[in-house]
């Protein structure tokens, strides 16, 4: 409730500069014009994104089985159907929400789909769509509409190193010319007496979206434990601790994927075959680490230690989604094309 009334004070002071604006822009001199100019831009830089749909977007007459699948899991977790299911190179997956009709797409990361078994990935859609389920999506819409301007309110304030650079650059070529070294002493007395200013104004925003971003932390923590218990019901304790232990593995992942696109051979194989080679001893590593030092995938998420712990004490030895061999092989082929791109992507980062 806190985080909502924060973000409501936040998102009314854009409200209230762009009205001003336009108000200015309307009524008054031509001076409170370039004001209420000035207050309109800096509103329209501070709006809401709205986001745009991911590139590799596989729609139902791509992907069928996919789209089925994901279908199915969604009945069961209670929330409807994703629009789009996309996929890209990172070791992770999410849904967001896009476009001005407000879209739910699933992203899959492929490098972490690859290394998944087939339950682990029923497990992994049970998740994802459970966080949908389970999170308050206006109110975080909103909250995030907040975080993001406050974000952009840092940058206008901040003076841009690049941005002064070339501003002094000017400076010193036009105080060659035309000899005003006087000038240009008075401008940067200006800017070193301005500087303290732009860095408490900084500080006071960056200050604001720390406060809001851990008390909107708060809830965080039962969004992503119901999200688990939702993986365990659609699949089972053991697959969620499966896609749990598997996401301690990211950082092994990332360079795993980084070799792998230097060489020529199939980089999905030489991604399997290295995080297969990782010793059960480093993994109970990892997981003890996380429980000392924390390792939370996203804002507000409690860390993995806790999260396998969760998902073990609940009960529900079966799944209710199974996935056949003949459905599992479907997905597979549905996703060939766009491992070869997502492959030729990495290779390309790497080169």
């Amino acid at each position: 409730m806190s985080a909502l009334v924060l973000a409501t004070a936040v998102n009314v002071g854009t409200v209230a500069l762009a009205g001003t604006g336009v108000w200015l822009l309307a009524t008054g001199t031509w001076p409170q014009r370039i004001l209420g100019g000035v207050e309109v831009v800096i509103a329209l830089v501070l709006r809401p994104r709205l986001g745009r749909m991911p590139e590799h977007t596989l729609d139902p007459a791509a992907a069928p089985t996919l789209h089925a699948v994901t279908e199915r899991v969604a009945a069961e977790v209670g929330v409807r159907a994703v629009d789009a299911i996309a996929v890209d190179a990172r070791y992770g997956s999410g849904c967001m929400v896009v476009g001005p009709r407000r879209r739910r797409v699933l992203v899959l990361g492929l490098p972490l789909w690859e290394t998944l078994t087939p339950d682990q990935r029923l497990a992994l859609l049970g998740h994802d769509l459970g966080r949908a389920s389970a999170g308050r999506r206006m109110s975080d819409t909103w909250i995030q509409t907040a975080l993001d301007a406050l974000t952009t309110w840092a940058d206008v304030i901040r003076p841009s190193p690049e941005l002064e650079h070339a501003r002094q650059a000017v400076l010193d070529g036009k105080a060659f010319r035309t000899g005003a070294v006087g000038q240009n002493a008075y401008v940067n007395l200006g800017q070193e007496l301005a500087r303290p200013l732009q860095d408490l104004a900084v500080r006071g925003v960056l200050g604001l979206h720390r406060l809001l971003s851990r008390l909107n932390g708060h809830s965080g923590g039962q969004v992503q434990y119901r999200a688990d218990e939702m993986a365990v019901r659609v699949s089972s304790a053991d697959s969620a601790d499966g896609l749990l232990r598997a996401l301690l593995l990211h950082e092994t992942a990332r360079f795993a994927l980084e070799r792998a696109a230097w060489g020529g051979d199939d980089v999905w194989e030489r991604l399997r075959a290295s995080l297969a080679s990782v010793p059960d001893t480093e993994r109970e590593r990892r997981l003890r680490l996380s429980r000392l030092r924390g390792d939370a995938f996203g804002k507000g998420s409690p860390p993995t230690y806790f999260r396998v712990q969760f998902v073990n004490k609940t009960s529900c030895p079966r799944g209710a989604v199974t996935l056949s061999n003949e459905e599992s092989q479907a997905i597979d082929a549905e996703l060939l094309s766009l491992r070869a791109v997502i492959a030729d992507e990495l290779r390309d980062r790497a080169g």
